[in-house]
C-alpha cells in the first residue's frame, strides 16, 4: 500500500506521537538505527480499567517511514519501573498473560501502517491493582524493493514499544512516602534548591499533583511552583528538583511541600526552614566600613598631632617674646 493511501488521521497521529517514540536508553537492547529507519508506534501509552474476569479489545499501530518494507516480530511482555528517571525496564522473557495478540509477525510496506488488534483478558482470580505490558515490534529484516549484486541489506534490528497499563478494579492499596527531602539549611544567595523523592509502595501507579511554596518569617508567600507531572509505578520512586525565590533574599524562610495522590486523594506533606544571609557581602561591607573608619581616624590623628605641634611651637615663640620683653623692659623708653 502506498503512503498516499494513509488516512489523514494516521498522518496526524504519526506526527503528534513521533515526539514520544521510545529511544534506546529506555530498553535493555539498543536501538542504534532508530533515527535512520523511522519506526513509530501509536499510541505510545494506553490505559484500560477492567474488573476481574473482564476483557476489552484494543488496537496499536506501527508506522514504517523507511525506504524499504520492514519485517518484524510482535510480542507483549511485562515491564516495571525501578529507576528514579521513570524509564521502563522490559522483562524480555516474561510474556504478559493478559495480552492476547492477533498476530506475532508481520511485514510493513514502505510508508504504510500496521494495525495490530489485541485483547486484554483479566483472570477471574486477579488481585486488584496494576499489570503493565509492553507491546514490541522488533525488526527482523528489511525487504529491499530491488537488490543488485553490489547492494546489501542492513542487519540492524530497531524496535518500538507501546505501553499498556491495565488497572484491575477493586480495593487497591494506595501508599506513598516522601522518601527524601533535601533543602540547604543555610545559603548566601537564592534561589533555594529543593530536592525530594516520592516512593510508591501501593499496588497501582500514581501521579502525584501538588506544589512547593516559600514563605518568609512573617508568613507571607514569596514563591510557589507546581511539582512536575510524573507517573510513579509500584515499588518505584521518582525524583523532583525545583528552585524557589530570587537571588537577593535575606532572613529565615520556610519551604512547604504538599502533594496529593491516588483515587482517595491522600496527601503528602513536608516542610523545613532555611536561612538566606549574604554573609560574605555583609563581611566585605563591614570590613570596608572598618577600613574607611580607620583611615579617617588615622588622618584625623595626624592632623591633630600637626595642629598640636603648631600650637606648642606658637606657645614657645610667645614665651620667648615674653622673656625678651621682660629682659629689655627697663631699656624701653617711658
Amino acid at each position: 500500500m502506498n503512503k498516499n493511501f494513509l488516512t489523514k488521521i494516521d498522518y496526524i497521529v504519526f506526527f503528534a506521537l513521533s515526539l514520544f517514540t521510545f529511544h534506546s536508553s529506555f530498553f535493555t537492547k539498543a536501538v542504534s538505527a532508530q533515527a535512520r529507519i523511522p519506526l513509530v508506534v501509536a499510541p505510545s501509552r494506553q490505559t484500560v480499567a477492567l474488573d476481574p474476569g473482564g476483557s476489552q479489545n484494543l488496537q496499536i499501530r506501527f508506522f514504517n517511514y523507511s525506504d524499504s518494507p520492514m519485517a518484524g516480530t510482535i510480542k507483549a511482555v511485562n515491564f516495571y519501573v525501578a529507576g528514579k528517571d521513570g524509564a521502563p525496564i522490559l522483562l524480555e522473557d516474561m510474556p504478559n498473560e493478559m495480552i492476547k495478540l492477533s498476530i506475532d509477525r508481520a511485514v510493513i510496506p514502505v510508508g504504510d501502517v500496521l494495525r495490530v488488534n489485541f485483547k486484554v483478558e483479566v483472570p477471574e482470580n486477579a488481585k486488584p491493582g496494576g499489570s503493565y505490558a509492553a507491546i514490541i515490534f522488533e525488526q527482523t529484516g528489511q525487504i529491499p524493493q530491488s537488490v543488485t549484486g553490489t547492494e546489501s541489506v542492513s542487519s540492524v534490528s530497531p524496535r518500538v514499544v507501546g505501553l499498556v497499563s491495565i488497572r484491575i478494579n477493586g480495593p487497591v492499596v494506595e501508599s506513598a512516602f516522601i522518601d527524601a527531602f533535601k533543602v540547604p539549611v543555610f545559603l548566601e544567595f537564592g534561589k533555594i534548591p529543593v530536592y525530594f523523592e516520592i516512593l510508591n509502595k501501593g499496588g497501582y501507579h500514581i501521579n502525584p499533583a501538588g506544589q512547593v511554596t516559600l514563605t518568609n518569617w512573617m508568613g507571607n508567600e514569596i514563591d510557589r511552583v507546581t511539582i512536575d507531572d510524573k507517573n510513579i509505578f509500584p515499588e518505584a520512586r521518582r525524583t523532583y528538583e525545583h528552585e524557589l525565590g530570587k537571588k537577593w533574599m535575606f532572613g529565615r524562610y520556610k519551604v512547604d511541600l504538599t502533594a496529593s495522590y491516588g483515587e482517595s486523594g491522600k496527601v503528602l506533606t513536608r516542610s523545613t526552614l532555611v536561612w538566606v544571609i549574604p554573609i560574605t557581602l555583609i563581611l566585605v561591607t563591614l570590613l570596608a566600613g572598618i577600613i574607611i573608619s580607620l583611615t579617617v581616624y588615622i588622618i584625623y590623628k595626624k592632623v591633630k598631632q600637626k595642629q598640636e605641634k603648631l600650637e606648642e611651637k606658637l606657645e614657645e615663640e610667645i614665651s620667648e617674646l615674653e622673656a625678651l620683653k621682660n629682659k629689655f623692659k627697663d631699656k624701653l623708653p617711658k
